[in-house]
């Protein structure tokens, strides 16, 4: 699939992960430095990364828009940036949909499949997007991801942000150079 920003995202099966929620949505640059035969395969298989573009562009031809089905029951309230779409392209969150599911209570480290994104509201509050193992998808404000999940966070930030080292230098001039790690 295509994501909002034009970016392909390759649904993956985990090696010994059977269910279907168990799948995850990863951005071909993951999939380029951790699966690149595998990623090769498939687009060879499907007809070419060009294809993905296509194919997604005649999707979108086809979708009805507008008007909601009669018995859809349409989404109201206070609530209206949490029906914002979700980062990762694949839809808005769950309060968007009307359905029912909630995050389980306690620490959610271990249900969380990924941290798609992190975006600063116009209110300036962040807020974090996150899919589930069970495939549904959430966003709160970090002050609930810092408490619930912290080290999921903390790996986020890993990933994203770039770390510089400094090389001393024999006439104590330092001077900055990216590291061979970058997000």
């Amino acid at each position: 699939m295509i994501n909002e920003k034009g970016d392909p995202l390759f649904q993956v099966k985990w090696e010994g992960y059977e269910k279907k929620s168990d799948r995850t949505w990863e951005p071909e640059d993951n999939l380029r430095e951790n699966a690149s035969i595998i990623l090769s395969d498939y687009l060879e298989k499907i007809g070419g990364r060009d294809r993905l573009f296509v194919d997604t562009a005649n999707a979108m031809k086809g979708k009805k828009r507008g008007r909601p089905s009669s018995g859809t029951p349409t989404a109201s309230g206070k609530r209206t940036k949490k029906n914002a779409e979700h980062p990762a392209g694949l839809g808005a969150p769950l309060a968007a949909k009307n359905v029912t599911w909630k995050p389980p209570p306690g620490s959610w480290e271990d249900h969380i499949a990924q941290l798609d994104a992190c975006e600063d509201e116009e209110s300036g509050k962040l807020m974090v997007y996150l899919t589930w193992k069970n495939g549904h998808k959430t966003q709160h404000e970090t002050s609930v991801i810092y408490n619930r999940c912290p080290q999921r966070m903390l790996q986020f930030y890993e990933r994203h942000v770039r770390i510089i080292k400094r090389e001393n230098d024999t006439d104590s001039v330092t001077t900055p150079r990216l590291s061979d790690t970058t997000a």
